[in-house]
């Protein structure tokens, strides 16, 4: 069973896309009428009390930074959140949805990648169409660059003069992602300035097993180097990465642990969805009570009648709270 998942999960990162190499194109009739959606939900700024926006800094081209539009009105110091793209891909507004909802609860999120084009917003696949030939393409991402954008974070908050002088709290980062990013997000999730980690659709392989390209060292053995709190996010048995995430939460007992799983959704569902889709939620939840300190958010994970408990289609664990 693991080796079968691994070789799936192989074939999802192996081939990553640069936002250079990616060719835009028009969602097909029956998606256009949802793209609209979602990205008129994202260009308004998410449903958050902090309208946000999507953004790439001069200073910091290798990544996209997403946040509040009104840095002053959403008071702070405003959380920091590294992010890695499924499949290792280096482009910075793949996730856009997600994150703005995210950014507009008054968070810093800075993705991998710089910008791509909109089909990266919203297609699912996105090699299907690439006619660039896999020798030719680009390196993908690294693990890194979640250090990387924490580095530069915490060097703009001490910078007078920046617009984000003062505005982070460096003492409450969080370093997330999906599928290979969930994998970078564990690498990074070993530096100490990382409060918590947040690993979607992921989890790392069986001892031996070398690590993705681009990981760094996601193996079994980095779990004792978490540092945090850390959430697992999965869909059902049909999420190729269900059984790693399984084994990782129940591996990793260094650290206080959640894992979350939905019946009836797979890898990469929801994520092309307004505002994030289904999992949405559950990380807005975690990161108000893990980097907030929020009472409310807690409820949604512990006791009995914890409220993602009680939610239909949700599968809870917790150990170590």
């Amino acid at each position: 069973m693991m080796k079968s998942c691994l070789a799936l999960l192989l074939a999802a990162v192996a081939l990553p896309l640069s936002a250079q190499e990616l060719v835009d194109e028009a969602p097909p009739p029956e998606m256009t009428e949802i793209v609209a959606f979602a990205t008129a939900a994202a260009e308004a700024g998410g449903t958050g009390p902090y309208p946000a926006e999507m953004l790439v800094d001069p200073s910091l081209p290798t990544h996209t930074i997403y946040r509040p539009r009104n840095m002053a009105a959403a008071g702070g110091p405003l959380p920091i959140i590294a992010w890695g793209n499924g499949a290792c891909t280096n482009i910075g507004n793949r996730f856009r949805y997600l994150l703005t909802e995210i950014a507009s609860h008054g968070y810093v999120v800075i993705a991998v990648g710089p910008m791509g084009p909109p089909v990266a917003e919203w297609k699912a696949n996105l090699n299907a169409n690439n006619d660039v030939p896999p020798a030719q393409r680009m390196p993908g991402s690294y693990a890194a660059q979640l250090t990387d954008a924490i580095d530069w974070a915490l060097a703009e908050n001490a910078r007078e003069g920046s617009e984000f002088y003062g505005r982070l709290d460096d003492a409450n980062i969080a370093v997330a992602g999906q599928s290979c990013g969930g994998l970078q997000a564990i690498a990074a999730a070993a530096d100490r300035r990382v409060r918590t980690a947040l690993v979607l659709n992921s989890g790392t392989f069986s001892v031996g097993t070398p690590p993705l390209a681009g990981t760094g060292d996601a193996t079994k053995l980095s779990l004792a180097r978490l540092r945090g709190p850390t959430l697992w996010l999965s869909g059902d048995e049909s999420d190729v990465a269900y059984p790693n995430a399984q084994a990782d939460f129940i591996a990793a007992t260094a650290v206080p642990g959640a894992w979350l799983w939905h019946t009836g959704t797979g890898h990469s569902t929801h994520y092309r969805a307004p505002h994030g889709g289904l999992f949405a939620p559950v990380v807005l939840n975690w990161l108000d009570w893990q980097l907030k300190g929020e009472a409310d958010a807690s409820a949604a994970f512990l006791g009995a009648n914890c409220g993602w408990c009680t939610a239909e289609g949700w599968h809870v664990s917790t150990r170590g709270f």
